[in-house]
Formats: C-alpha cells, sequence, structure tokens
C-alpha cells in the first residue's frame, strides 16, 4: 500500500545532511529503505557533518554474511577476475564523447570516465613511459634530420702562374725552354696585362736579368758553311717576295737537309737571342710594375726603382750585340713616360752614337716619341 506523502514536508531522493549535529540512529531501524524523522522522508542514511556519530548499541544487522572456514579464492569459485573485470568495465563504462541530450533539448557530450584503480595508475604510467620514449626518438630523428651546415676545408691560395716552375724554365740549360717560357711571359704581358702580374715577383726578374748578363762572346759562333748557307736561304727567300711564281725557279734549289742545316743556331747566336727576349719581357714587365705601383700608393716610382730597368739600361750600354741593344731601345719604349723623359732621352742619346746604323736609326725614334 502507497502512503500518502505530506506535502509539507521536504522529501529527499538520497542523503539529508544536517550541518550542526551529524547522527545516524540505527537502533529502530528495522528496515533500511525507509527512515521517519522530523525533517521528511528518506530513502537512504541520515548524516550529521559537524558531529557524525554511529549509534551501534542494539544495531541490527541488516545483512548475514556466510562464514567460511577458510579463504575463499577465485579458483574455487571458477571466476576469471580479468574476464570479469573487463566485462564489468564494459559494462559500467560511459563511452566518451557520447552526446545526450538535456531536458531543454540541449545537446551534452558526456565526458570520458576517471578511472582511479591501481590498473589504471599502472596503464596510465606505462603510457606516459612510451611516449616520452616516442618523444625522446622523434627528438633523435628531428635532430639527425637538421641540415648542419657543410664546413669546406681552406684551401690554399696560389697564384695562377706556377712561379716555380717559371723560374724553373727560366733555368734551364735548354734554350729553346728559356726562350718559349719568355715568349710566354711577354704574351701575357701584352694580352692579359691582370694575370701577368703574377709574373711580378723577385724570383721571376732575378732568373730574367741573369738570361741578359750571359756571356756568349766566348760561345761557338756558326761556322763558315753555315754562314754560306744562309746566304742562299735568303737569296730565295728575296726571290719569292719578289715574285711568288720564282718559287718554282730558285735562285739557289736547296734540300730540307739543307735549309735545316743553314736554319740551325750556333750557342753564340742561342744565347744572344734568349738575350733579346729576355730583354723585351723585362720591358713589357716593368711596365706592369710602375702601372701597378702607381694604382696602389698614388705616384709614380722613380725609373731607377723599377725592377728590370738597371740591366735593361746596361745591355743597351755594353752589350756587342747590335740585336740585343735593339732589343734594349724596344724595352726602355715600354715604359716611355712623361715623368722618365729627362733619362730616357739620355739613353736614346747615347744609342744615337752608336756604330751600328739600325742601332742609331731606333734610337731616332725612340727620341722623337719622347718629343
Amino acid at each position: 500500500m502507497v502512503q500518502p506523502i505530506d506535502i509539507n514536508k521536504p522529501v529527499y531522493s538520497a542523503v539529508n545532511i544536517s550541518i550542526r549535529k551529524p547522527e545516524v540512529d540505527t537502533k529502530n531501524v528495522t528496515n533500511p529503505a525507509t527512515v521517519n524523522n522530523d525533517n521528511g522522508i528518506y530513502n537512504a542514511v541520515k548524516i550529521d557533518i559537524d558531529n557524525p556519530r554511529i549509534n551501534s548499541g542494539e544495531t541490527q544487522k541488516v545483512y548475514d554474511y556466510p562464514e567460511a572456514d577458510g579463504i575463499v579464492t577465485y579458483e574455487m569459485l571458477n571466476i576469471n577476475p580479468i574476464a570479469l573485470s573487463s566485462e564489468s568495465e564494459e559494462v559500467d563504462a560511459v563511452p566518451a564523447g557520447k552526446a545526450e541530450k538535456t531536458e531543454k533539448g540541449e545537446i551534452v557530450e558526456v565526458p570520458a570516465p576517471n578511472y582511479t584503480t591501481l590498473e589504471a595508475e599502472k596503464a596510465d604510467l606505462a603510457e606516459k613511459k612510451t611516449l616520452d620514449s616516442v618523444n625522446a626518438i622523434s627528438f633523435k630523428a628531428e635532430a639527425n634530420e637538421v641540415k648542419r651546415p657543410e664546413i669546406i676545408p681552406s684551401e690554399d691560395i696560389l697564384p695562377k702562374v706556377d712561379i716555380s716552375l717559371v723560374t724553373e724554365n727560366l733555368s734551364n740549360t735548354n734554350k729553346d725552354i728559356q726562350a718559349q717560357q719568355m715568349e710566354e711571359i711577354v704574351r701575357l704581358a701584352l694580352m692579359e696585362p691582370d694575370k701577368a702580374k703574377d709574373y711580378l715577383v723577385s724570383d721571376v726578374f732575378s732568373s730574367l736579368i741573369k738570361i741578359t748578363e750571359e756571356d756568349a762572346t766566348q760561345l761557338p759562333a756558326p761556322t763558315k758553311e753555315q754562314v754560306q748557307a744562309r746566304q742562299k736561304l735568303i737569296a730565295n727567300i728575296l726571290a719569292v717576295e719578289k715574285d711568288k711564281n720564282a718559287v718554282n725557279n730558285l735562285p739557289y734549289p736547296m734540300t730540307d737537309e739543307e735549309v735545316a742545316f743553314a736554319t740551325n743556331l750556333s750557342p753564340m747566336e742561342l744565347t744572344e737571342r734568349n738575350k733579346e727576349y729576355a730583354l723585351t719581357a723585362l720591358g713589357a714587365l716593368a711596365e706592369l710594375f710602375i702601372e701597378d705601383y702607381q694604382a696602389k700608393e698614388g705616384r709614380v716610382v722613380p725609373i731607377t726603382d723599377a725592377p728590370g730597368v738597371s740591366a735593361i739600361v746596361n745591355a743597351l750600354r755594353r752589350d756587342p750585340d747590335s740585336g740585343v741593344k735593339l732589343a734594349a731601345i724596344d724595352a726602355l719604349r715600354h715604359i716611355n713616360r712623361p715623368e722618365y723623359k729627362e733619362e730616357l732621352s739620355a739613353l736614346f742619346a747615347l744609342a744615337q752614337k752608336d756604330p751600328n746604323p739600325n742601332v742609331s736609326k731606333i734610337a731616332d725614334r725612340a727620341i722623337a716619341e719622347l718629343n
């Protein structure tokens, strides 16, 4: 039979909590489902917070637990605790992210359950360690993927010209090797002066000056037969220059061996030829040195301080070979500047008095260029 509810008394659906004097009276509790007091109707237990007390003087047992002679285990009951735990979790667990509607029709997402059991704590700890390991591995992988700046070892800055090889060639006893190296110096100085600046070192100037100072007077001169063969060869060349049809009718027909014999230079001639080459190279390099010095210092270097000029002057004044004197005049013409007019005029005037007409003639031209 359903008892009528007094509307003047409060109805509680859970626990009645008395703040000032909490008390649970279990003396007259005969049915745990119903508790009568002056504050209302309860379907659970009345608890006073400030003074909680349970009067168990004459407490009547609500449940009777069976007593056993020993410890009862899961094995005796044929129960798998792991399966039971997982099944209970599946039943009791509230799926995370499930949306429910409220009375007002609003959709509220149910949060995931918060497990506080020992197994859950172990699982969280194991998951944390796994994440830490993954993060550590990821960090290492990212560190390895970072491209570090490539360090390129520095290389020695070497000149574009191998000076050691140049000086070796200039000191070679083979006059042809000397000549080829000096021809390369002159060509580079005239065609590519910026690259030729690598030759502006003391070793190169010293080697060239040494060549100009060689004494050729004691070396073997061309033989009488060579002189005669050269005279024939010169006559043939002049005839062809005058008439090209003279190739088939030369004044002095010569075999290839005779031409090679005529053109073969004697040791004295090789030395004199290389002296001419060395003077020309010194003049070209002296011009580069003077221009480079002016660009760096803002003034013109004195002619006496220009490297190689003294060797050129000595060759012009002292060498007996007319070809060497002509080469010296041409070398001085490379440094023809207004600042050097006085010194060059004196040198060319000296060359005008040379007994060789070719030397005096070239000296006249050089003086005209100065004026």
